[in-house]
């Protein structure tokens, strides 16, 4: 992957270098031959002043032919070193200025060219012309015909740049470009090495984590100083990190909860096995005694089994089926529900006549196992209370009763399964209802808080957000 990467990063870099490399020399070339046609065309426009200098009387200069008005123009000219002037009368080297140059030297000599210069007529428009010789490659140039009224002469202005001199220039110079475009390019690959490198660090260290992770081990992770970047990788990593967390969490979870099973159920398949060994089945009596303690051993059980199904479902989507349904009819409902448990001042705190949504047969067996925890934990005539209301966008659903109250230390435990409050063993339950009561409160995206003092009883709230509509 990270050769893949470079290899995207670098054709990316070098094709735009190219582009703008390409660009740039074509619009030096073009800017080089415009300037060749500006310069040549200012030089028509010497010539024609020049011209017009000698046909003023005011001058005093003869002209009897073409040669004299060249000898005029060729005297006033100054060529720059790229450049080459000559007076060209019938096709033959008349004057050069006196100031020659290299290209004029090897113009002069240069009979391929001059025959060329010498071919334009009078009749055709001066413009710029392109030509190449064996002497010269690459040569822009202007001939202007000459002729004066009654001599049959025929001259020619020649001027003449070399461009292949300016066009070396800057072949010259992106020459240079290219050398630094391919130092830039080997720098952009070892900074690419780097950077991929460190970005991909945490997919490396992903695949060596899951290969040593085993089902017996999920302590692995991805170190931390590999995630500290903000980039999707990183984020990657850290989501790895956080799913292996919840798989450590859920598979411990699971360890604990076939171990806490196993032993709950141990105890009262011993005690059914130990009694159907003991019993004389020749005894009517014991007969009858024994299947009854293993009828209520088998309820026991069957309680447990069912927990732990309501338990297990309730990590699935289909757990609850949210609906419309009003607070008070809840709270009614339940009360008249669980009045049958025991013989206490069963009262109602608060209720509320509005309409949340959420599942109200799981909402109605959290309370129900709540209430029954209070019946267990109270004496007959103590106040069980049972109160609904909204408040901050939440719905508080709560069970309070007057009992003895539960420990600080309890408090931290009691919704763990198979916990017990204060640490006895309780033969009408086996530690799961407070779970439940908390998972079904979870599938809401809601929880439970407790409020408890000793001697003075215990209040247990479902709080469950009143917007959670979409959510759920």
């Amino acid at each position: 992957m990270r050769g893949r990467i470079l290899a995207a990063v670098l054709l990316t870099t070098a094709l735009a270098m190219l582009f703008a490399g390409s660009v740039s020399y074509a619009l030096a070339r073009y800017d080089v031959d415009r300037q060749i046609a500006e310069s040549l065309a200012q030089e028509v426009l010497e010539f024609r002043a020049n011209a017009r200098q000698t046909s003023d009387p005011t001058n005093e200069i003869l002209i009897t032919g073409p040669e004299d008005i060249l000898r005029y123009a060729v005297g006033a000219t100054y060529p720059d070193d790229n450049e080459g002037v000559l007076a060209l009368v019938n096709g033959a080297v008349s004057l050069v200025p006196a100031s020659g140059t290299d290209l004029q030297r090897s113009l002069q000599v240069d009979q391929e060219f001059i025959a060329r210069a010498a071919a334009v007529q009078p009749d055709e428009q001066v413009r710029v012309l392109y030509t190449s010789t064996a002497a010269h490659s690459d040569l822009a140039y202007i001939s202007i015909p000459t002729q004066v009224e009654g001599n049959p002469d025929l001259g020619h202005y020649v001027v003449a740049i070399d461009r292949a001199v300016p066009h070396r220039e800057v072949n010259r110079n992106h020459l240079v470009y290219a050398g630094a475009g391919i130092v830039v390019l080997g720098l952009v690959g070892a900074v690419g090495h780097h950077v991929a490198g460190r970005m991909l660090a945490p997919l490396r260290s992903l695949r060596t984590t899951a290969q040593r992770i085993t089902d017996t081990d999920l302590s692995e992770r991805i170190p931390s100083d590999q995630l500290q970047s903000r980039d999707e990788v990183a984020d990657l990593g850290r989501t790895m990190n956080q799913m292996l967390d919840r798989l450590s969490t859920s598979f411990d979870t699971q360890r604990r909860l076939l171990d806490d099973a196993g032993h709950e159920l141990r105890t009262p398949i011993t005690i059914v096995r130990g009694h159907l060994e003991l019993v004389d089945p020749h005894k009517p009596e014991e007969v009858v005694e024994t299947r009854e303690l293993v009828l209520d051993e088998l309820d026991r059980m069957q309680r447990l089994v069912d927990d732990l199904l309501t338990l297990a479902k309730s990590r699935r989507p289909d757990f609850i089926s949210p609906a419309p349904f009003a607070l008070d009819e809840l709270v009614s409902t339940v009360l008249d529900k669980v009045t049958p448990l025991g013989r206490r001042a069963w009262t109602v705190d608060s209720e509320v006549d509005e309409m949340i949504i959420g599942d109200q047969q799981r909402i109605s067996q959290a309370m129900i196992q709540l209430v029954a925890n209070a019946v267990r934990h109270t004496e007959e005539g103590d106040v069980i209370a049972l109160g609904a209301e909204v408040e901050d966008r939440c719905v508080r659903i709560w069970v309070r009763d007057e009992g003895a109250g539960i420990t600080d230390e309890d408090q931290e435990r009691i919704f763990t399964r198979f916990t017990r409050g204060g640490g006895t063993v309780d033969h009408d339950g086996a530690g799961l209802g407070l779970s439940i009561v908390s998972a079904i409160a979870q599938a809401h995206r809601g929880h439970v808080e407790l409020e408890s003092t000793l001697d003075a009883g215990s209040t247990f709230t479902m709080i469950i957000p009143y917007d959670n509509a979409e959510e759920l």
